[in-house]
């Protein structure tokens, strides 16, 4: 980890102290896409959505005055270090390491097998399509093929709350045009969802009517043929209807 991953580290073992390590971070992660949020940046701060800064204190209201501070510290600090370390998984990296410690099989793919698996894709240029990652954990899959063909728009779900906060704030902090759903691609069971720079810069939460996966996931289980429902489409661009399948050889 760099220096500023390491500030990071300190400040989460600070208030780990008095709160559960899981729940600050994954605190850290709500607070991070709150301040995000498409409203806030679009308006630079001017104007407030509601529901969301509803969400932003509840989260602060467990903790102190000082305790509060400690997290703009830590979403500086991970900036710095995507500034000098870009298209890195630090957060997934973290997670592993203190918190699921491998339970209920969240040991993330290493990052050169993410990245090995994005050069398979070929060496032609890949635009304007739909990169989709049904189980993305942090989401740094999408991350690697980003990496080499950042002009499409990835779309990413996991039933895990703590992952697909990750891969929101990891897919924003990238600047890429995404969408990431917190849902059992399985079952289609939908519980939560975020579009990223889609209609504006940001980060704006969606309902299942606006999510393109679930959607889709669910027209699929209807065997009915993909994308033909009357349902509000999503407004992410670019965007074509062929989607790009990380496992072809």
């Amino acid at each position: 980890m760099s220096e500023h991953f390491n500030k990071i580290a300190k400040h989460l073992d600070t208030l780990s102290r008095r709160h559960d390590l899981s729940k600050v971070f994954n605190d850290f992660l709500t607070l991070g896409i709150c301040a995000y949020h498409t409203t806030n940046l679009k308006s630079r701060f001017k104007d407030k959505d509601p529901e969301n800064e509803k969400l932003y204190f509840s989260v602060l209201d467990k903790y102190d005055k000082e305790e509060v501070c400690i997290f703009p510290e830590m979403l500086s600090e991970l900036h710095l270090h995507l500034d000098k370390n870009p298209y890195t998984d630090p957060l997934g990296e973290y997670y592993m390491l203190n918190i699921s410690n491998g339970k209920n099989g969240q040991y993330f793919t290493p990052q050169h097998i993410c990245t090995l698996m994005a050069k398979l894709q070929g060496r032609d240029p890949i635009e304007n399509k739909r990169i989709s990652d049904p189980a993305c954990g942090s989401g740094r899959t999408l991350l690697a093929i980003a990496q080499i063909h950042p002009q499409n728009a990835f779309f990413g779900n996991d039933n895990n709350n703590t992952c697909a906060k990750m891969a929101t704030l990891n897919l924003f902090l990238h600047n890429l045009t995404a969408e990431i759903n917190w849902m059992n691609t399985l079952s289609g069971e939908w519980y939560g969802g975020w579009h990223i720079n889609a209609e504006n810069f940001g980060i704006q939460p969606i309902e299942k009517e606006q999510s393109l996966e679930w959607e889709n996931t669910n027209t699929f289980q209807k065997e009915q043929p993909p994308f033909e429902t009357e349902k509000k489409k999503t407004t992410i661009k670019p965007l074509s209807l062929d989607q790009l399948n990380l496992f072809d050889p």
